[in-house]
């Protein structure tokens, strides 16, 4: 069992490279650390209820992000048969992995095995063959006639007719039936903290389990104890453990149904994360990045959808039907298949709407440019001839085009915010997992003269020109493009206020002059937004 009272925050990492979001063994080896996303420098320390929550929300979050990537390109997925005996999906056994198209590595460590045992414990569970001991049947027990007089029909010379009984399951009767409440009991208090996101077989018999679960709580406890709460949760689990201990010694017959919940119960209570050796990572994940590009684009695409020209994603989003997929894609948002890189990786389908901008400059009834296409940059190595003073004796329009080499930029998202006199006004984002200080650090050096072999600075660097290079491939002449905005999103954490505009609240304003902005996202926010989109 977690305690979340125990758990030590690490709101900045000391290695800036540190991308792994989740609970790991503490650098010191003293205890376990909850490592908090970027931007949560502000979190509070030592509140339990904060802690819990916030735990409860990442996990769901996990879970989403690993649904929603399985059996995608994005994804490669091994399960080890170590994993049945660990709480992670380990780094050594491959874990679910994904790897985009500059080769960097994401590693999903999805499982913690204290919950997880809970929830799949129900898929081989057969309730009502432990807890209900009777069933409706047209034969009858003639001894048992006189308790049915009331449901008899009544014909003529004394003649009674009753059309069924409640007799006896043909099952084994356990000796205690407490098992099925301690184990419903658990249950309803993970799917409360999960606030419902739970397998669909249980989210059907959620009566069923809160009305089990009540009857071990009137039995055990009282009204205000609970696994998770800040004050009893101590009392409780040493309440519960005990209720096992005299349900196993009371309980004569033990079948697989029993095995299965007591196995899964005694897991919760007596559980402990036992990360790996090698890297001590055993819940969350390394690559949060990507976790956070999933976030904002749900986000934009339930807010904003009728603003989006193009989007580098293919998220799945709930009442979001796609013709140009195949049936089983039809959710997904990606419309146009992309460019699939040298090694396969990477989104293979990308969101894009078309402009109203002619392929053929010099034909305004051509077909029109998909936004994707007006985010390419050419360049033709033909040999040409361009005259400043008189552009008419320029020979450029009369390459063939044949040798031109084409490289298409793709943003995480470009917006229409409007149109004035004939131009489209776009903002581009560009989703960074990276904290605040990294820009305010940075801003101060020199461009020009950040080494760009180091690599505290190279990412600086190098995100500034891809967005530069956005900008520029929108903002050629004969497209019509202008870039109002153009916006490094970074997670931040929000305590008592939602920012103004209710996404986030720009920071830094165009940083080294590059006409780039920085806005704060507001994490919770976004993140309450990509749970709700949940298929």
């Amino acid at each position: 069992m977690l305690d979340f009272a125990s758990l030590k925050l690490a709101k900045i990492k000391e290695n800036p490279r540190d991308n792994f979001v989740g609970i790991r063994k503490s650098a010191s080896g003293d205890g376990y650390e909850f490592c908090l996303p970027n931007g949560f420098e502000n979190f509070p320390d030592g509140d339990f209820d904060a802690v819990r929550d916030f735990f409860f929300k990442m996990y769901r979050t996990f879970r989403k992000f690993e649904r929603d990537n399985i059996g995608t390109k994005r994804f490669e997925k091994n399960n080890p048969e170590f994993q049945q005996d660990q709480d992670q999906t380990t780094l050594s056994g491959g874990g679910i992995s994904m790897q985009t198209e500059d080769g960097e590595d994401c590693v999903l460590y999805s499982k913690i095995k204290m919950i997880e045992r809970v929830l799949e414990a129900y898929d081989d569970l057969a309730i009502n063959s432990i807890q209900k001991k009777v069933r409706r049947s047209e034969e009858i027990d003639y001894s048992q006639i006189h308790k049915y007089l009331d449901r008899a029909i009544y014909l003529d010379k004394d003649v009674i007719y009753i059309d069924a009984m409640d007799l006896p399951r043909p099952t084994v009767r356990y000796e205690s039936t407490d098992i099925v409440n301690l184990y419903c009991y658990i249950l309803d208090e993970i799917v409360q903290q999960l606030d419902g996101d739970v397998p669909d077989n249980i989210q059907a018999r959620i009566q069923d389990i809160r009305f089990l679960a009540q009857h071990f709580q009137d039995d055990y406890l009282t009204s205000n104890q609970s696994i998770f709460d800040k004050d009893t949760f101590g009392e409780t689990i040493s309440i519960l453990k005990e209720a096992l201990d005299n349900i196993d010694k009371n309980t004569y017959y033990k079948d697989a149904d029993y095995w299965g919940l007591y196995e899964a119960i005694e897991t919760f209570l007596y559980g402990e994360i036992t990360p790996n050796q090698n890297d001590g990572e055993f819940w969350g994940i390394r690559g949060f990045s990507y976790v956070w590009e999933d976030m904002c684009s749900t986000y934009f695409f339930k807010e904003y959808l009728d603003h989006i020209c193009y989007a580098d994603t293919d998220i799945p989003l709930k009442n979001y039907y796609n013709r140009e997929r195949q049936r089983e894609k039809v959710h997904r948002v990606g419309n146009h298949e992309a460019y699939k890189g040298t090694n396969g990786y990477g989104n293979q389908w990308i969101y894009r709407t078309i402009s109203d901008i002619p392929s053929d400059k010099n034909n305004k009834q051509s077909s029109c440019l998909g936004w994707n296409e007006l985010l390419c940059i050419e360049l033709d190595t033909q040999e040409a001839t361009f005259v400043y003073s008189n552009n008419k004796y320029s020979t450029l329009d009369r390459r063939n085009g044949t040798k031109k080499m084409h490289r298409s930029p793709r943003p995480d998202l470009v917006l229409l915010k409007g149109k004035h006199k004939g131009i489209c006004e776009v903002q581009i984002f560009d989703y960074k997992d990276v904290s605040l200080d990294f820009y305010l650090t940075n801003q101060n050096l020199k461009f020009d003269l950040i080494d760009p072999t180091d690599p505290k600075y190279k990412k600086y660097k190098i995100d500034i020109i891809k967005s530069l290079t956005y900008e520029f491939a929108l903002q050629q002449e004969r497209h019509h493009v202008k870039v109002v905005d153009n916006v490094f999103f970074i997670p931040w954490w929000y305590y008592d206020r939602k920012p103004h505009p209710i996404y986030g609240e720009t920071e830094l304003k165009d940083i080294q002059g590059k006409g780039i902005d920085v806005i704060k996202g507001n994490f919770f926010m976004i993140q309450q937004i990509y749970l709700e989109e949940s298929l």
